[in-house]
């Protein structure tokens, strides 16, 4: 008999993955304090709230014990796909073109859904409302549209930054996730803006800072 697996969230999905490969390494499974140390999370109780959702998906099962973790045998083997790093976002460039690459990283394709992903590194405090933190990786498929609500990569003169695309009264803005910064109007005299991607999830990734 198998269990129907649920979707999962993106942090979910990274920490079932780090399961699995330590396990194939190690021939052991990750402690709750190794999971936390490898992902950058200061709280274990953070790391137990997602292997507390992965066991309720069908993805984990756990007994007692600091090392009782084990992959569930029904839990699908999905294709991966690597995916770039963007160090740079230049005007009129192509956002992919091959020198602006920094390196990439392999996720698990159910994370990415779309066909032109990326990943780009986050500078600065503005969106921590949002829960996106500095040194942090948003994982973004390069567009050039976006609804209302989404949080977009936006290229600003020739300065990419991450914010919430919002409509206005007076039009549209750039509106950050944090009561010190200001939104940035989206108008003719204000600075030359587009959009280059829509941010689909967060990756911490320390090994990679």
């Amino acid at each position: 008999m198998y269990t129907m697996l649920q979707e999962l969230t993106t942090r979910q999905a990274t920490i079932l993955n780090f399961v699995e490969r330590y396990t194939a390494m190690h021939g052991f499974p990750p402690t709750v304090r190794e999971i936390a140390k490898h992902h950058g999370m200061k709280s274990p109780n953070g790391v137990k709230k997602h292997l507390d959702a992965l066991t309720r998906k069908g993805h984990l099962t756990r007994k007692s014990g600091a090392r009782a973790l084990q992959c569930a045998q029904s839990t699908p083997r999905h294709e991966s796909v690597s995916v770039p790093i963007i160090g740079r976002v230049a005007a009129g460039q192509p956002i992919l073109a091959e020198e602006h690459r920094l390196g990439e990283v392999t996720l698990d394709r159910s994370l990415v859904r779309w066909n032109q992903p990326f990943l780009l590194k986050v500078k600065g405090d503005s969106m921590i409302n949002a829960g996106i933190l500095e040194g942090d990786y948003v994982l973004v498929n390069a567009q050039a549209q976006a609804q209302p609500g989404d949080i977009v990569v936006a290229l600003l003169d020739d300065d990419a930054t991450v914010k919430r695309f919002l409509q206005t009264p007076d039009g549209y803005v750039l509106q950050p996730e944090n009561p010190n910064y200001a939104p940035i109007p989206l108008r003719p005299d204000g600075p030359t803006a587009r959009i280059v991607g829509k941010v689909n999830g967060v990756l911490r990734l320390p090994h990679l800072n």
